[in-house]
């Protein structure tokens, strides 16, 4: 067993049950940097109608903007990003991400057109949409295996108190700077203000990463990199592997729907602004994503004790079923109602996420569990971002009155779900046999 450093020199590894004293400040400033992170990357959802009318552009432009520019770092990075992780120093890797949300957010303030705001939320998205893999790398280096499971929970708070923040954070200050709108930059637009504010911020939190230092790796195996082996593997789980991708094609449509355009509903729709919906809206996700994750980790470690084939993905299938019905949020006839029916879509989308990954990490083998990970993220990524952008533009151009983008995202919402449902219970019903009880059949 071998291990590599920060100088790629092979050493001994230390065996995986080698104690080492959990790093709770590391745990603290990554969950910090992960909050961050998914903050910026969320900022301009709540403010992107006041951009839209101060940059004069349309809805295709905007979809192209919220959807496209932050998939496209995503969908290109992701692999050759994880691929760093696992073998060249990751604290400088981080600090390097960190540095590029913070210049695309303040960059965002100063943008005259389309085509500036393109290219400082694709520079943003460089380093909110590829930083999870890094962050979760380092964690599992500073605390011990037992550990890891508390460690994660704080992480996927933090992670979903970001998305949250995005809205509370960004509503709220910009409806303070459009009632005062000389109290730091005078004569800049709230929104463009929120921004470079927020990137300030977001820089400065970039500091106290020049203090993480390199951990040392554990539970390494020198393992072929070579890309047919794991080729074959893949085609070897098809019939596992490709339900669950259409599963998770499916259900990001949803997902990134709501994402996208749920400031856009709430402005034309409900006729709130910023200032009005931000602190409820982080709230309500917050709340969905905490209570979902908590539910799906519970849920799945129980399923797992069911004597039936994939009864891990059953919490997702259930999950699933809710969604459905749970699509209608922006048509309900009250702000109320549009709250608690967003609660019950993003709580599910919460459970399914965390079941969809635990699932990849009990049934796959460990060098097979990364990449199809990041399968899965650049599926959703790609998928809830320009794709669903394109799509619902493209319905609500089919329905008239103020209502028409309410109507196509519920009737996406539907279809989507009942072929996410679909997806997830052929991958029940294909899925392969736990890794540790295929390990001890052999034994």
């Amino acid at each position: 067993m071998t291990t590599v450093t920060a100088d790629d020199a092979e050493v001994p590894a230390s065996p995986p049950a080698e104690f080492r004293k959990t790093k709770w400040g590391v745990v603290w400033l990554l969950t910090l940097t992960l909050f961050t992170a998914l903050t910026v990357g969320g900022l301009l959802a709540p403010l992107q109608e006041a951009a839209k009318a101060d940059l004069k552009i349309t809805d295709v432009q905007l979809a192209m903007i919220v959807g496209t520019a932050t998939a496209i770092p995503t969908a290109i990075l992701a692999l050759p990003i994880a691929w760093w992780v696992d073998h060249k120093t990751r604290n400088r890797m981080l600090v390097v991400l960190a540095s590029l949300w913070a210049i695309g957010t303040i960059a965002t303030a100063f943008v005259a057109d389309f085509y500036g705001l393109f290219a400082a939320r694709l520079v943003a998205g460089i380093g909110a949409g590829t930083a999870f893999p890094v962050v979760v790398s380092l964690l599992a280096d500073v605390c011990m295996p037992q550990k890891r499971g508390r460690s994660m929970l704080l992480l996927s708070i933090g992670a979903w108190a970001g998305v949250a923040a995005a809205f509370a954070v960004g509503g709220s200050l910009f409806g303070y700077l459009e009632a005062h709108p000389s109290a730091f930059v005078a004569g800049m637009a709230p929104w463009r203000e929120t921004h470079l504010l927020t990137g300030i911020a977001a820089a400065l939190l970039t500091l106290p990463l020049l203090l993480i230092r390199e951990p040392k790796r554990y539970e390494v195996e020198q393992q072929s990199i070579a890309l047919m082996p794991t080729l074959r593997a893949f085609w070897k789980r098809k019939m596992f592997l490709g339900p669950l991708l259409v599963g998770n094609f499916a259900g990001g449509l949803a997902e990134g729907a709501a994402a996208l355009w749920m400031g856009s509903i709430l402005v034309r729709q409900y006729h709130q602004s910023p200032g009005q919906f931000g602190g409820w809206v982080g709230l309500v996700i917050l709340g969905g994503g905490v209570v979902g994750s908590i539910l799906g980790g519970f849920t799945a470690d129980w399923a797992q004790k069911l004597k039936m084939r994939g009864a891990i993905l059953l919490p997702a299938v259930a999950a699933t079923a809710i969604s459905i019905p749970a699509s209608a949020y922006p048509i309900m006839p009250t702000v109320t109602g549009f709250a608690w029916v967003l609660f019950a879509l993003l709580t599910g989308g919460a459970i399914v996420n965390l079941v969809n990954t635990a699932a990849i990490a009990v049934l796959l083998p460990n060098e097979e569990r990364a990449t199809s990970i990041a399968a899965l993220k650049i599926v959703a990524t790609v998928v809830g971002g320009p794709i669903t952008g394109v799509i619902v533009v493209g319905m609500a151009s089919h329905f008239s009155g103020p209502n028409g983008m309410g109507i196509s995202l519920t009737w996406l919402g539907v279809v989507t779900g009942v072929l996410s449902l679909g997806g997830y219970w052929f991958a029940m019903a294909n899925a392969p046999r736990k890794v540790a009880d295929e390990t001890e059949a052999s034994a």
